[in-house]
C-alpha cells in the first residue's frame, strides 16, 4: 500500500480548521438552546458555549 506524506498542515489549513471547529461549535449551543426544555429559563448560546469550554478544558488536565 502506498503511503502519502502530506507534511505539516499550512498555518491557513490551520486557521480554516479552527474556525470550522468553532462555527460547529455555535451550531451545537444554538441547537442546544433552542431544541431543549430549560423550564422557562432561556440561557445564551454564549452561556452554553463557556460551559462546553469549562468542561473541556477539566477534562484535559
Amino acid at each position: 500500500m502506498t503511503q502519502i506524506n502530506a507534511g505539516e498542515p499550512t498555518p491557513a489549513a490551520v486557521a480554516l480548521t479552527r474556525r470550522m471547529d468553532r462555527s460547529d461549535a455555535f451550531r451545537a449551543a444554538h441547537t442546544l438552546t433552542h431544541l431543549l426544555d430549560w423550564g422557562g429559563y432561556r440561557p445564551d448560546v454564549i452561556d452554553v458555549l463557556r460551559v462546553a469550554e469549562f468542561l473541556t478544558d477539566g477534562e484535559c488536565e
